[in-house]
């Protein structure tokens, strides 16, 4: 078996964590709304940068970064109700998103453009988001 321990992107690659959410998040202060796009076990959109590549500026490893999956949702459609002899369909999307594994841990390979911003400072709570 090929065990590939550390990569480095070419030019606008980046390679991150793929921390998933360890419990599902609210939308409200109360609690009482989910967001499904943050459920337990859904990929996190804040990430840790493990490795970049050439071209790519502003980022280095060890950054916290918030991601945009959305140039990866596939969008699959289904027949749903008919209603006034028109029929309507149910469109729900899956993500593809690429994956490199290295020394038996996946990451994410990503383009420096998924990346909407970097954190630059935040109060990450022990055992947070992040771990």
């Amino acid at each position: 078996m090929f065990n590939i321990k550390k990569i480095r992107p070419l030019f606008t690659g980046v390679v991150t964590t793929a921390m998933t959410y360890k419990e599902d998040q609210h939308t409200t202060a109360g609690g009482l709304v989910f967001d499904a796009t943050k459920m337990k076990g859904g990929l996190n959109i804040y990430q840790r940068v493990v490795a970049v590549g050439s071209m790519v500026h502003d980022l280095k490893e060890g950054d916290i970064v918030r991601l945009n999956y959305k140039r990866y949702a596939v969008p699959t459609q289904k027949p749903g109700a008919i209603e006034n002899n028109i029929q309507k369909s149910d469109i729900n999307y899956t993500y593809q998103i690429p994956m490199v594994t290295l020394d038996g841990i996946d990451y994410l390979f990503l383009q420096n453009n998924d990346i909407e911003f970097v954190v630059e400072e935040a109060d990450i709570p022990e055992g947070g988001l992040l771990e």
